[in-house]
């Protein structure tokens, strides 16, 4: 073979390696980049819905001020909620969740802030007036605003957004059914949600928090009397 052949076949050899390294790091570089929109995707829908979720929470808040604007007092205010027995029975007008009453559109969490344990209660926002916040003006029931069983990344972000610190405090003392939401809807009993239980909830009035066994939720007291 020529000299001249040997120096176009190693020309081509070299040219193909070439190719073949560009094609390597296109790839290796597509696959990253891939990995960045997954992660950025999760992170937008984690934002999203912790927004939903401070969204209704605000929802809730303004349905209840306009039955306090037409009269209404606290203690007035029927919170049961739309998936119980007796949601339809007379009188409808105190009724929070009722077209008759506040006429306040009930949600469903958002489908990516749910983590279901399948015991108990099963996700979902709930709202009530059953128990005192110790660090409220006095020992007369407040109106809480629950969002039950969500995700770390969305109680992180929603601690985020309100604090600027994403830890979650744990709850101790008594369970979060017993603490958060109304006896009617689990076999607890409801007691009142006191500093000994969360000493790092003191004077928040919206967190999330969870328990021992990591099962998380977010409060928030719509009315603190």
């Amino acid at each position: 073979m020529s000299t001249r052949n040997q120096n176009g076949n190693a020309f081509l050899y070299i040219l193909i390696a070439v190719i073949l390294f560009g094609a390597l790091m296109f790839a290796i570089s597509r696959s990253q980049d891939s990995d960045d929109s997954s992660t950025e995707l999760d992170e937008g829908r984690v934002t999203v819905s912790a927004n939903e979720i401070l969204g209704y929470a605000a929802s809730v808040t303004n349905a209840i001020s306009q039955m306090q604007a037409a009269g209404a007092q606290n203690s007035d205010i029927d919170f049961i909620m739309p998936f119980e027995a007796t949601f339809n029975d007379p009188p409808t007008i105190s009724k929070l969740f009722h077209p008759d009453g506040g006429g306040l559109n009930y949600k469903t969490l958002p489908t990516n802030a749910i983590e279901d344990d399948s015991a108990g209660l099963d996700p979902s926002y709930y709202v009530g007036r059953f128990n005192s916040v110790e660090w409220t003006p006095s020992t007369t029931p407040d109106v809480l605003f629950v969002a039950y069983e969500i995700t770390t990344p969305v109680c992180e972000a929603l601690n985020l957004k309100l604090r600027n610190d994403a830890t979650i405090p744990t709850v101790g003392g008594d369970t979060l059914d017993n603490l958060f939401i109304d006896d009617r809807l689990h076999a607890g009993s409801n007691a009142d949600f006191e500093i000994a239980n969360c000493a790092d909830c003191e004077e928040i009035p919206a967190l999330c928090v969870q328990n021992a066994a990591g099962k998380k939720l977010f409060y928030s007291v719509l009315e603190a009397e």
